[in-house]
Order: structure tokens, then C-alpha cells, then sequence
């Protein structure tokens, strides 16, 4: 049973199995759909407390076509910022996780039909692991999945 909170902020047990946004984000789009006819019920309260305002067919047609747009743009607005939080958070995830060696291991980087002898220093757990390696001519560091790096090799 998923209570109030898990649903607006996408912690529920139906968000955590969606592939596409999984960042534990507040959903705007949920509460704008909540809110939507509080609000619009207060709004048709409000003008009918104005007997004197009347609007004219193109100003009511003004006032739905604002309410769709804005709500268009909140919608947009929060699935891509939840879309831009997952993203970076997988990016982000397993380089928080690091490990690094206090000597540097020699080793091979299985880089296409060719071998390169590469020092590797560090570790992380990401999806799938990834070491960091510097390359041993040009002194440069990049990240390598593990399956490429074959450890302790001269």
C-alpha cells in the first residue's frame, strides 16, 4: 500500500520499477493534477461572486487556453528536471562509490586489436564496475569498464 508522501515523490513501489525516471524526486505534475480542480472550483466560485464581470467568448477562450499552456509547461518542466535528476544520479552513482589504491597496479587496457600498458588507480562499483586508469604515454586518466582492464599485467 503506498501512502500520500511515497506517490508525489515517486518513491513508491510502481516508481522504483519504471526504467525511465527512478530519481527520488518531488512530482509537480502529480500535485498540479491534484490541485487542478481545487483550483479550478475556487476560480468558478470567485467569478460567480462577480455578478458585474461577464467575458466575452474569446476572453473565456484566452483564460482555457493559458490554463492548458501553463499546465503544459509544469508537465514538461517536471519530467524533464526528474529526467535530468536520474540521469545524473547514474552518472554520478558508482564514482561516488570509489576505491583508491595506495600503490598503482600495472597493467593492460584491452583497448580494440590493440594491448596499452595503463596504471590503474583507482575503483569503482558502478553498473558495471569501472577502473581508472592513466595512461602510461601521454599521462592521461580515464575511466575503463573492467572487463577491458586486466590487472598485474606488465
Amino acid at each position: 500500500m503506498t501512502n500520500l508522501w511515497q506517490f508525489f515523490t515517486n518513491t513508491d513501489e510502481e516508481a522504483q520499477q519504471a526504467d525511465v525516471v527512478q530519481a527520488k524526486a518531488f512530482s509537480l505534475t502529480k500535485v498540479v493534477g491534484v490541485l487542478a480542480p481545487v483550483i479550478t472550483a475556487a476560480g468558478t466560485w470567485a467569478v460567480n461572486q462577480l455578478e458585474l464581470v461577464s467575458f466575452s467568448p474569446g476572453q473565456v477562450a484566452a483564460i482555457i487556453i493559458a490554463v492548458i499552456a501553463f499546465w503544459a509547461v509544469i508537465t514538461a518542466a517536471d519530467v524533464m528536471a526528474r529526467g535530468m535528476a536520474t540521469s545524473a544520479e547514474k552518472t554520478a552513482n558508482g564514482r561516488l562509490h570509489m576505491v583508491t589504491f595506495k600503490h598503482p597496479v600495472a597493467s593492460r587496457l584491452e583497448n580494440g586489436t590493440r594491448d596499452e600498458k595503463v596504471t590503474v588507480v583507482a575503483f569503482a562499483d558502478a553498473d558495471p564496475p569501472q577502473f581508472l586508469v592513466v595512461h602510461d604515454p601521454d599521462k592521461r586518466a580515464t575511466w575503463e569498464m573492467s572487463d577491458k582492464v586486466e590487472l598485474g599485467v606488465n
